[in-house]
């Protein structure tokens, strides 16, 4: 099924180019939407896993250079957020069923729906990195490198899965449904204040994310549920393991953004040092949404990511 958005008023860069294409599979009893952009003769696919809340057309821009540098993209829609299945009646509350599932749906669309000669590359962000670094720990051959913008491998503020934690949820089981403290549905004031935005401080990016959601209600997304956080933390635990981080051998770049007040750095540092193959790049300034910053930590990023590819088709 394809599935046709309203266009927003933003600059071009940022806006679907010609080869730009939205379909959709059934995975699990759940739709999921994901977007292509294939060129002639490329030197690879690009899987881009998107965060929290985001969709496909967040990252036109990023498509855009990696077309540019001779690769396909691929770009996901989880489930709950985007054009793909929500949980309930009120579209605005992101739950979970769990990140376990979330990698059977990268999977099955990269085996069934794509289904071209493996292994690829990967470029995840926030929540998508905590996912994609599962997949890699499921399925070691698949990728053959892997760039993540400031992974999700601890949530700021919030402890690890303790047994603390296991209570306080298990006692919260009734109101797995509800928002946690402070959420609420979605709204553009979330994003309104470029001077103190955690996310970024590029005003033309970061109006990106709420330029496609006014425009079309349909990506929407709230903010999350305590489901969402009860499985969140069950996958920051696994990951957080030696063990874990140790059996993943794909080359990686962590990018860590210095001003990141969404995940936890301290996590992302503690799993580049069990990485095998990890390369830790610090972005002096940059808010949580690398990619969407401004051109100068952007560009070292992508230099990076670039680079990492480049070396690994």
């Amino acid at each position: 099924m394809s599935y046709m958005l309203t266009l927003p008023t933003i600059e071009q860069r940022f806006l679907p180019p010609k080869n730009w294409r939205v379909d959709s599979f059934h995975s699990q009893h759940r739709e999921i939407f994901y977007r292509t952009a294939f060129i002639d003769a490329p030197k690879d696919i690009v899987y881009i896993l998107p965060g929290l809340s985001e969709f496909g057309e967040k990252y036109i821009e990023t498509t855009r250079d990696l077309n540019a540098k001779g690769f396909d993209v691929v770009v996901i829609d989880w489930a709950y957020q985007g054009l793909s299945h929500r949980y309930s009646s009120n579209r605005h509350k992101r739950s979970s069923d769990g990140i376990t599932l979330d990698v059977m749906d990268l999977h099955t669309l990269i085996t069934s729906q794509i289904n071209a000669p493996l292994p690829h590359l990967m470029l995840a962000h926030s929540m998508g990195g905590n996912i994609g670094l599962r997949y890699l720990e499921k399925y070691p051959a698949r990728f053959k490198a892997a760039s993540f913008s400031a992974p999700m491998l601890g949530i700021a503020g919030i402890c690890t899965f303790t047994k603390l934690t296991r209570l306080l949820l298990k006692l919260l089981t009734p109101f797995k449904n509800s928002y946690v403290p402070g959420g609420h549905d979605w709204s553009a004031l979330d994003r309104h204040d470029i001077l103190n935005n955690v996310f970024s401080h590029d005003k033309l990016r970061c109006e990106v994310h709420n330029a496609w959601m006014a425009a079309n209600p349909d990506l929407q997304v709230g903010n999350a549920t305590y489901r969402w956080l009860d499985h969140s933390l069950r996958s920051i635990s696994f990951l957080a393991k030696q063990k874990t981080l140790r059996s993943i051998h794909t080359p990686l770049v962590l990018g860590l953004a210095e001003k990141d007040t969404v995940v936890d750095n301290k996590a992302i540092i503690h799993a580049a040092a069990f990485l095998p193959n990890a390369h830790l790049e610090f972005l002096n300034g940059s808010g949580h949404e690398i990619l969407m910053e401004g051109d100068e930590i952007r560009d070292r990023f992508m230099d990076e990511t670039l680079k990492l590819f480049g070396n690994n088709l």
